[in-house]
């Protein structure tokens, strides 16, 4: 019970008074008096839009009311079920989203043709009614009707019926990305439809989230490398249209001019030569466009990317002859918002010759199962498991309770020291430290305190296949790694997250050793 009550207490210490004052309206609201869809409502003029080509989405319907999301296939056959809960309620959410409409097949009859199927009934659609789906959804619809210069009345009607239930239903009580994507939506709205009251809405929102969620280095502040790429495109898509239509929001146009650069520095800083990201926190493939793609589509707007020097983030970034390695000493996240962070202080991931060597895992789910607790749990992470301890309390799904801050303690040019305080309740401290030359990479973890047994997990990509020279010494294709001061080592199987709901078996070294450890990664 008191575990019980301290799992709460740290989870919830955190949120600021406003996500705790919209929860509790929020659901009082749903159960007395929910918020309905406005039958029969009329949009008020609107200005046709022009923007520059954005670039094409994933292939999500397959034709005849068949559809992919997640990498799960549902055909719906005669009619499309908007409210399928069958594959979990991400996958709803894929589908209410309508990103397909901007698949580079995607013909005009048919993308209207889902549209109105979705307007059927648009006062039974719980998920598609929800904020982030309709957020996501009016965004879409807009671009399509300017993409095709084609905009059905009965179709202006409903997206202006959208808003009037979004602006109901803010996500104040989550904040975060969630809140950041609603102003996007706002943004859209206001622009397509010149209404006083969204505009309003629009620059309070988008003003106080663009400066309060995007770090001084460029770094989304949920430190996810796959929802920073989803909200550059977006913000990308919002310059896109202002600067291209009539709008009274050059103040909103100006800080997006000066937070898109950041962001584009930010990723093409931390990005691997070959265009990959690397997979920290909630992140996955198939579900952001590539980096490449996403960097090209900044450059048609005068966005040349850079390196930087990676600082707010946490992330660093090192590259010497042949090897990219990128480190993670940064917070959790946001701390009222958590919800993407995993249990990896100190973890990293490391590319030789342009290729995937030591890798994140990445995640599978959003399912509040245990495929979940596993995938943000430390042992499925490139770093030290003391005890069999968490490192960071990840639970529920979506919640942090208590919760590792990492301390730098040395930040050099070839050189990273830190420490994190995972540990402070078990009286145990590790440290870990990178050193990185052109030849060799130098890892040394130290473990002060009254420890049982210390555990290091090495998760490697699925391509390369471990050999075992020695006790202590493994051959992993064109490197070498030795190990010292070791108890035992042992190479096990893991499942590799290859997108949401699709693994690959990889293998895993395990080493176990007592208080002190050294990793020599070396170009063979």
């Amino acid at each position: 019970m008191l575990k019980k009550l301290s799992r709460y207490y740290h989870t919830l210490k955190l949120l600021k008074p406003i996500q705790i004052r919209y929860q509790l309206w929020y659901r009082l609201r749903n159960k007395f008096l929910p918020v309905q869809y406005p039958e029969g409502i009329k949009a008020p003029n609107f200005q046709k839009l022009k923007l520059v080509p954005f670039p094409d989405q994933y292939t999500h319907y397959l034709g005849e009311n068949h559809f992919q999301f997640l990498n799960l296939k549902q055909n719906f056959k005669e009619e499309i079920n908007w409210n399928y809960l069958g594959h979990g309620k991400l996958w709803a959410y894929h589908l209410n989203y309508f990103d397909y409409l901007h698949q580079p097949e995607m013909e005009w009859e048919t993308g209207k043709a889902l549209i109105e199927s979705f307007l059927q009934d648009p006062q039974n659609r719980p998920e598609g009614m929800d904020p982030y789906p309709i957020s996501l959804r009016t965004i879409n619809w807009i671009k399509f009707f300017s993409k095709h210069d084609r905009y059905p009345q009965e179709i202006v009607d409903s997206l202006y019926g959208q808003y009037q239930v979004l602006t109901k239903k803010l996500e104040y009580h989550l904040l975060g990305n969630h809140l950041l994507e609603n102003g996007f939506s706002l943004l859209f709205g206001v622009v397509f439809f010149q209404d006083e009251k969204l505009i309003r809405l629009a620059r309070k929102i988008l003003k106080a989230e663009l400066k309060e969620q995007i770090l001084e280095d460029g770094a989304h502040f949920e430190l996810s490398p796959m929802y920073h790429v989803i909200l550059l495109q977006r913000a990308l898509d919002g310059y896109n249209l202002l600067i291209h239509n009539n709008n009274e929001l050059q103040d909103v146009e100006q800080q997006l001019k000066e937070v898109i650069q950041k962001m584009v520095n930010w990723l093409y800083t931390i990005m691997f030569s070959n265009g990959d990201i690397p997979m920290f926190n909630d992140s996955a493939d198939g579900q952001a466009l590539e980096p490449k793609i996403i960097l090209s589509y900044a450059q048609q707007f005068g966005f040349t990317p850079k390196n930087i020097e990676l600082k707010e983030s946490g992330y660093r970034k090192f590259e010497a002859g042949d090897f990219e390695i990128v480190a993670d000493v940064g917070e959790v996240g946001p701390n009222y918002q958590p919800g993407h962070a995993h249990s990896d202080a100190l973890s990293f991931v490391l590319y030789h010759q342009g290729k995937p060597i030591i890798v994140d895992r990445g995640i599978s789910t959003y399912e509040k199962n245990q495929t979940r607790e596993e995938e943000r749990s430390t042992a499925s992470h490139n770093t030290i498991v003391v005890n069999g301890k968490e490192q960071t309390d990840v639970w529920g799904g979506f919640r942090v309770g208590r919760r590792a801050k990492p301390v730098i303690i040395t930040d050099g040019e070839d050189h990273l020291k830190a420490t994190h305080t995972g540990y402070d309740y078990l009286g145990i401290n590790h440290i870990r430290e990178w050193k990185i030359n052109d030849h060799e990479i130098v890892i040394r973890d130290e473990i002060n305190g009254g420890n049982k047994e210390s555990v290091a997990y090495i998760h490697l990509h699925p391509d390369i296949k471990p050999v075992k020279i020695e006790e202590g010494v493994f051959k992993l294709k064109s490197l070498i790694l030795t190990h010292e001061n070791l108890t035992s080592s042992a190479i096990e199987k893991y499942s590799y997250c290859t997108g949401f709901n699709k693994k690959k078996d990889a293998s895993c070294l395990k080493l176990t050793f007592d208080k002190e450890f050294k990793t020599h990664i070396i170009s063979n």
